[in-house]
């Protein structure tokens, strides 16, 4: 009796807690259980510690494992279709200290300062946080090595960086992703150049780069 009731209203759902479950079994202990042998039976999955969902698809629930995230990075430029490697694992991003999780690949929690910039997404029927992809490419930097997100330069939207990039105000940010923007051809240079101190630093901070100086940006190419 609980099972086709637990399975009917949780399916719903990306994600449910053992919380959510004593709504209908309301005795806990029973409730835990319960759930146990629904694991044992294969007909519920095991995300971590009291979270459990119907789904197979880890992009649909990492952003409802810990909250408040949202998807970023490598992971939303591919759903975005602006880069051709496909992610390893999930990038997501949070205010909250960084962790890791896996559920069918790594689930990485990023933590950031600048929790803005990601829209809200109808993905399978569920909405999720996603940033845009100006936003995806600011929080690339230093997270995956440059060459891979390149390519979605030429399908930024410039105006948008650029508010994202005065909000942000961080110089090391800021010169890479203006370099950036200027090797695809938009002038970025006459809006950012205030926040341009004179120490140089590599473009990529990954490959670290022992190249050219770039005087313009104050930048290692």
């Amino acid at each position: 009796m609980y099972e086709v009731d637990i399975i009917e209203r949780f399916s719903k759902v990306p994600v449910f807690t053992l919380s959510d479950v004593s709504q209908v079994i309301t005795n806990r202990d029973y409730a835990k259980k319960f759930m146990s042998g629904m694991l044992k039976k294969n007909k519920v999955n095991r995300i971590r510690k009291n979270l459990y969902t119907f789904h197979d698809d880890p992009f649909l629930v990492a952003t409802y494992i810990l909250k408040p995230s949202y998807i970023s990075s490598v992971s939303s430029l591919s759903y975005h279709h602006l880069i051709t490697q496909i992610p390893k694992e999930i990038f997501c991003f949070t205010p909250k200290p960084t962790r890791k999780y896996f559920f069918r690949e790594s689930i990485r929690f990023h933590h950031t300062k600048y929790f803005f910039g990601f829209d809200m997404e109808n993905y399978l029927g569920h909405i999720i946080a996603i940033a845009t992809p100006e936003k995806a490419a600011i929080d690339s930097i230093g997270k995956v090595p440059l060459s891979i997100i390149e390519e979605a330069f030429g399908d930024m939207d410039p105006e948008k960086m650029i508010r994202y990039l005065h909000k942000i105000k961080k110089s090391s940010i800021i010169k890479r992703i203006g370099y950036m923007l200027e090797a695809y051809g938009y002038d970025a240079f006459p809006e950012l150049n205030r926040y341009i101190n004179d120490k140089y630093i590599p473009l990529d901070p990954i490959a670290k780069q022992s190249g050219t100086k770039n005087r313009k940006w104050r930048l290692i190419t």
